[in-house]
C-alpha cells in the first residue's frame, strides 16, 4: 500500500510539472485582448487561451486568431498543435463525469469528434486513442482524418484493462493532459506505451516485431510504432522451441496461441493448454485435454481425439493413443496402424517399436513385423541399428530385424555383480572367523 501511495505521489508531481508547460508566448502589449485571459499559447498566429474562474474546477478554453476573434466555442481544454491538429475536450462531461477527447484544426473545425477517453497529440500522422469497449478500455490508432489504422483486439485479453480497475487521472485544469492507469501489485500499467527515441530506433531496425517486457509481462510493437499486443502476455517463445512455420507461440494466462512474428497479429487465439514444435507443417496442440493438429492458419487438420501424440516424421506417421491403446496416423488423420498396442513409438528409419503386454517388437511403415514380439527390453531405431534384450541376452538389431549377439543383459550383469559381492562378503566373513578361531586356540594353549 505504501509503494502504491509513493508512486501515486510521484505521478501527481509529474502532472504538476506538465501543467507548467503552458507557455506565455507572445506579449500582452502586442495583443491587448490577451488581458482577458489567464493563460495563453501561440501557434504561428493563432492562440489557445484560457479563462479560469476557479482553479482546477471552473475554466474555459478557446482557440482565437491574432485579432482575438474566437474560432471555437468554449472548451474545457485544448492541447498542443501537431500535424495541424490539436486535442480538445468540450465542456460537457460524459455519464461517468469524464471529459471526452477529439481533435480540431487551426481554423477551429472539428476533424475528429470528441468520443475518446484519452489520447495524445499526433506524431508522424497517427495517434492512439482509448475508449470503452464492453467491460474493458480498448486502444486503437487513428490517422489525422480520424480513420482507424489498427484496433487492438482487447477482448482477447479479457482479464486485463478492465474499466472497473482503471484510474483516470489528469493535470489540474488541463484536461488534455490525462492518462488511464491500472495498478497491479503496486506497479503502474498503461495501455498507451511511448518509447524513447533510442528504443524507437531499435524497434524500427528490428527484423520483425519487437517484444518488450515490463514487470514480468510482455507486449509486442511493430516497426510503425503501433502496439499490436498490449502488455499482458505471460510468455513468448523467441528461441522457437515451440514455434515455427511462420508462427511464434505466446501465452496468456494458462492458454497458448500464435502470433505472426512479422506483423504481431494474433493468428491463432489463446485456446490450447499444451503445444509442440510443428512437424511436417502441422502443430500438435492440446485442447480440452485432447491432442489435435492445426496448420499455420489455425485451421484444424486433425480432430482433438488423442490422449498422446508424437510429431510427424519423414515416414508421414505420428504415434497416437486413445484410452491407453497406441497406433499410428498420417497427416490426413487416417489411421495407418490400428490403435491396438500397449505402446507404439514414433517411426525412424522406417521402423517403429511396439509393445503388447510386457514384450516388444518392431514393424515397418506397412505394418509388417520385421521381428517377433519377443523382447523384454527394447529401444527405437534412432540410428540404423538398435539394441534389444531377450532371455537375459542383448542383441544388436539391423533394419531388417537380424540379430547380432553383443553380450548379456545389463540386468544379468547386475545379478553377477551382486552375487560376486555376496560371495566376497561370505568368503571374507569365513576367513575372518578362521583367524579369530586360530587366535582363540593359541590363547588357550598359552594358558
Amino acid at each position: 500500500m505504501l509503494r502504491t501511495t509513493v508512486r501515486f505521489l510521484f505521478f501527481c508531481i509529474f502532472l504538476f510539472i506538465v501543467n507548467l508547460a503552458w507557455s506565455q508566448t507572445g506579449t500582452v502589449k502586442d495583443r491587448p485582448w490577451l488581458k482577458e485571459y489567464n493563460e495563453h499559447r501561440e501557434y504561428d498566429g493563432i492562440y489557445v487561451v484560457k479563462k479560469i474562474a476557479v482553479p482546477c474546477r471552473s475554466y474555459q478554453t478557446f482557440l482565437v486568431d491574432k485579432n482575438g476573434k474566437k474560432l471555437t466555442p468554449a472548451f474545457r481544454d485544448i492541447g498542443d498543435f501537431s500535424d495541424g491538429l490539436a486535442e480538445f475536450v468540450p465542456m460537457e462531461l460524459d455519464a461517468q463525469q469524464h471529459g471526452l477527447h477529439g481533435f480540431i484544426n487551426r481554423e477551429g473545425k472539428i476533424i475528429v469528434p470528441p468520443k475518446y477517453l484519452s489520447t495524445d497529440k499526433f506524431y508522424h500522422g497517427k495517434t492512439w486513442v482509448i475508449y470503452a469497449a464492453g467491460k474493458q478500455y480498448g486502444l486503437s490508432y487513428i490517422d489525422t482524418g480520424g480513420k482507424v489504422i489498427y484496433e487492438i483486439p482487447i477482448h482477447l485479453y479479457k482479464d486485463d484493462f478492465l474499466i472497473s480497475n482503471a484510474t483516470v487521472d489528469m493535470v489540474c485544469g488541463n484536461d488534455s493532459k490525462e492518462d488511464v492507469i491500472w495498478w497491479k501489485k503496486g506497479d503502474l500499467f498503461i495501455l498507451n506505451w511511448v518509447f524513447s527515441p533510442f528504443i524507437e530506433k531499435e524497434i524500427k531496425s528490428s527484423k520483425g516485431v519487437y517484444h518488450f517486457n515490463y514487470r514480468g509481462k510482455y507486449g509486442i510493437i511493430d516497426k510503425n510504432m503501433i502496439l499490436r499486443v498490449p502488455v499482458a502476455l505471460d510468455d513468448i517463445d523467441p528461441t522457437y522451441k515451440f514455434s515455427g512455420q511462420g508462427l511464434e507461440r505466446v501465452q496468456y494466462g494458462d492458454k497458448y496461441g500464435y502470433i505472426s512474428p512479422y506483423t504481431g497479429d494474433l493468428v491463432v487465439p489463446f485456446q490450447f493448454t499444451e503445444t509442440r514444435k510443428p512437424t511436417a507443417g502441422l502443430f500438435w496442440v492440446k485442447k480440452d485435454n485432447k491432442w489435435g493438429c492445426i496448420d499455420k492458419t489455425g485451421n484444424v487438420k486433425i480432430q482433438f481425439l488423442y490422449d498422446e501424440a508424437t510429431g510427424f516424421t519423414a515416414e508421414d506417421r505420428s504415434a497416437v493413443a486413445i484410452n491407453g491403446k497406441f497406433g499410428h496416423i498420417d497427416k490426413t488423420g487416417k489411421v495407418r496402424t490400428p490403435l491396438t498396442y500397449d505402446f507404439a513409438s514414433y517411426y525412424n528409419h522406417g521402423i517403429s517399436m511396439v509393445r503388447i503386454g510386457d514384450k516388444y517388437g518392431y514393424m515397418d511403415v506397412k505394418g509388417k513385423f520385421i521381428t517377433k514380439i519377443i523382447y523384454n527390453e527394447a529401444l527405437p531405431f534412432d540410428r540404423v541399428t538398435t539394441t534389444a534384450e531377450r532371455l537375459w541376452l542383448r542383441f544388436q538389431l539391423s533394419l531388417d530385424g537380424k540379430e547380432t549377439f553383443v553380450g548379456f543383459s545389463y540386468k544379468l550383469y547386475a545379478i553377477f555383480i551382486l552375487l560376486g559381492v555376496v560371495l566376497f562378503v561370505y568368503l571374507n566373513s569365513l576367513f575372518f572367523k578362521r583367524i579369530q578361531k586360530a587366535r582363540y586356540v593359541r590363547a588357550l594353549k598359552g594358558k
